[in-house]
């Protein structure tokens, strides 16, 4: 071999070593339906930006994949590298998630204000996961159901005797105005209203149509209240995996993804309100004091949870809820604002 060849060999040989290696593509699931227009919003606003932008990230599936509720452990474990799930399938792990329902703040002002970096220290400690992005942050909630329920002297709902399914989200409200709660996963809702094992269910407000909930109840309660704590996590090995490079690209998608994805979500609500409409579902159109003690119940259930579970109610409620602020969304008009 002549000199020129062999030193075209070592040189080539060189640049293959310190070439970049190319970074696993990641894993990611969501802990609802892949119909379930929150998971939607995940794939269009966050995950075809993400590979658009150069960072790899395929979508391994929903429910099917893992249960909603073991969703968080298996990030934790390394099953896979992304998560896309409201904090209320593992509320007993991280039972700040109750700190962003009944918040009053979007993630805009958290990041500003400091919260957000509490937010972070708590779901690395608790579980165990690198917290990216809140996600679908106005989407807010109702509650549904298949009977005109009783209503109380003070105009609000009184569900007593009443079975309802529920998750940590609802929970707190419900057995508040009496009923008793059961846990089922929100793929078996039509089948459990359809054979009475429940009455109703509390559900976002921009769900129902996707997975054909509107064709099992009669009726909704308004007005809506809280705000979903969908969050988007990373395992923290596969996140230390990528390069800063990397890191840096989803944290910026991140951030805008909390307003891309609060936009979309309103253009579907629209649509789906069309949809609701049109199949009977007819308004308990709470109005004056019965309306605001319905969200005072609402809200203050939650963070009467909080304080009881969590060490950090004392230094996130100042930053998350300002007394005397509407609710962002019942109050506001659906204004897409912080």
């Amino acid at each position: 071999m002549s000199k020129r060849i062999l030193g075209t060999a070592v040189m080539a040989a060189a640049a293959l070593a310190v070439a970049p290696v190319q970074a696993k593509e990641l894993g990611a699931v969501t802990a609802l339906q892949q119909t379930n227009t929150l998971a939607k919003s995940f794939l269009e606003n966050f995950l075809k930006p993400a590979n658009k932008a150069g960072v790899k990230i395929k979508y391994i599936g929903g429910q099917e994949v893992v249960p909603p509720r073991k969703a968080a452990g298996a990030l934790k474990r390394g099953t896979f590298d992304v998560l896309s799930a409201p904090t209320a399938y593992y509320i007993g792990t991280v039972p700040e998630g109750f700190a962003m329902l009944a918040a009053n703040q979007g993630p805009s002002a958290m990041r500003k204000n400091g919260a957000w970096e509490i937010m972070e220290e708590v779901y690395m400690k608790k579980a165990g996961a690198v917290l990216l992005a809140w996600g679908e942050n106005m989407t807010s909630y109702n509650t549904y159901l298949n009977m005109m329920p009783k209503m109380g002297a003070d105009g609000v709902p009184d569900l007593t005797g009443v079975k309802m399914r529920a998750t940590g989200t609802y929970r707190p409200l419900f057995r508040a105005l009496g009923a008793s709660t059961i846990n089922i996963k929100s793929s078996e809702i039509f089948t459990a209203i359809q054979r009475g094992t429940v009455a109703g269910f509390g559900f976002p407000d921009v769900a129902v149509v996707a997975i054909g909930l509107h064709k099992a109840i009669k009726y909704r309660v308004t007005p809506n209240y809280y705000q979903t704590n969908q969050v988007v996590t990373v395992n923290p090995a596969s996140w230390k995996a990528l390069s800063s490079g990397d890191q840096k690209k989803l944290k910026d998608l991140a951030v805008k993804y909390e307003t891309s994805s609060v936009i979309w979500m309103e253009k579907q609500r629209v649509k789906e309100e069309k949809q609701l409409k049109a199949a009977g579902v007819k308004d308990i159109a709470l109005k004056g004091a019965a309306a605001a003690k319905y969200l005072d119940i609402a809200h203050q259930e939650i963070w009467k949870q909080l304080k009881a579970k969590s060490e950090y109610h004392d230094k996130l409620k100042p930053l998350m809820y300002v007394p005397g602020k509407p609710n962002r969304q019942a109050d506001l008009g659906r204004a897409l604002r912080d």
